[in-house]
């Protein structure tokens, strides 16, 4: 598979009307202001069955629907306004990340762009949060952003590769972003040891990237990282770059259910202050940089 560079037509936001929506809407306008890209915001109504026991009455159901609609239609006039941008919504029903997923599918989506809140401790290896569900599942890459997060500028993209065969595959999406932002990209090899072979391995990965950045004219740098916890050591590379962005494939591992994200890409979505864009990997695996 050879390399064809990432671009972004349509870009759709989940929103709650929480802070961390309207931080994730900023960060979404401005990639679409950089791609001359469009805007879907998306408010799910989790309503009747999905509420269980406690499930509002039909009656109250309408006037919460009626009410959503209303007030999205003002967020998307507004943002119209304020921006030039070209923004369409959707107040839709059922479990939040599956309407999310379906809106994004439905309307062919480059990307989704969602707020999240961070979490710790038991809660992270328990059900997940509908972020990690939209992630998985997602037919486009999704770019989650804690509500602290107000930097929109990507000066300084974070690159981690690790020893999967899929781990190349992001390279086209922080390549586009570097281009759009005129953004370094810091390249990180994670290494668990320092055993030669393995260190040779990832030599090459990092060589063929960096050969097609250079001729991308893409500045970079690159880095190699030992430990074992791969989240710790990409997090803390992050911040000593002065990252604004990670970009991550979800390494994600086959479970009797389906798919689940692997716990190095949850970690760094649960506990990351910077943004993080997280892409599946494709089928085939193999590709070329020419």
């Amino acid at each position: 598979m050879i390399l064809s560079e990432f671009t972004i037509n349509t870009i759709t936001v989940p929103t709650d009307f929480s802070k961390s929506a309207y931080v994730a809407i900023d960060h979404a306008v401005s990639l679409a202001q950089k791609y001359d890209a469009t805007i879907m915001l998306v408010h799910v109504l989790e309503t009747g069955a999905y509420q269980g026991i406690f499930s509002p009455s039909k009656k109250t159901e309408y006037h919460e629907l009626e009410s959503a609609q209303l007030k999205l239609q003002e967020e998307a006039h507004k943002l119209e306004q304020e921006t030039g941008l070209s923004v369409s919504q959707q107040v839709v029903s059922g479990r939040i990340y599956e309407e999310i997923v379906r809106v994004a599918n439905e309307v062919d989506s480059d990307l989704i762009v969602m707020g999240t809140h961070g979490v710790s401790g038991w809660a992270e290896f328990f059900v997940g949060s509908n972020a990690f569900k939209v992630v998985t599942q997602s037919p486009c890459p999704v770019l989650s952003i804690q509500e602290t997060s107000s930097k929109k500028e990507l000066l300084n993209i974070i690159l981690p590769i690790d020893s999967t065969p899929e781990t190349r595959q992001k390279v086209r999406y922080a390549a586009s972003l570097a281009k759009k932002y005129g953004s370094t990209i810091h390249i990180a090899s994670l290494l668990t040891d320092e055993d030669p072979d393995l260190k040779f391995d990832f030599e090459k990965k990092v060589k063929q990237i960096t050969e097609y950045l250079d001729r991308e004219e893409i500045a970079h740098t690159e880095s190699n990282l030992v430990g074992s916890n791969l989240a710790t050591m990409t997090m803390n590379f992050a911040e000593s770059k002065g990252g604004n962005l990670i970009v991550m494939m979800t390494e994600q591992e086959s479970n009797l259910t389906g798919f689940l994200m692997g716990p190095f890409a949850q970690q760094v979505v649960n506990h990351s202050k910077i943004p993080v864009l997280s892409v599946s990997p494709e089928e085939g695996g193999g590709f070329s940089f020419s």
